[in-house]
């Protein structure tokens, strides 16, 4: 799919093509509606360079309730405390 960006629409955000493209991802992204490396691919960059580009523009990682509670799933099956850890 091609989007046409009219000129205007630039000039009134005073800004280029190339920003208002980055600003569409990062609002797509931060909906949940893309992926990190989806997001990067729609730029052309790979997902760590475009993770490297959000931290030098200063903006956070997206990160959910949900994602903490997977992350936290994955860490209890890679690394499960015993019995007595849990209880103290």
């Amino acid at each position: 799919m091609t989007l046409t960006i009219p000129d205007d629409v630039a000039a009134q955000a005073d800004c280029s093509h190339s920003e208002l493209v980055w600003g569409l991802v990062i609002g797509l992204l931060y909906q949940g509606r893309l992926t990190l490396g989806q997001a990067g691919s729609a730029l052309g960059l790979s997902k760590s360079d475009f993770m490297a580009r959000m931290s030098e523009e200063g903006l956070a990682m997206p990160y959910s309730v949900a994602d903490a509670a997977q992350d936290l799933d994955t860490l209890d099956r890679i690394w499960p405390l015993d019995d007595q850890v849990k209880s103290q």
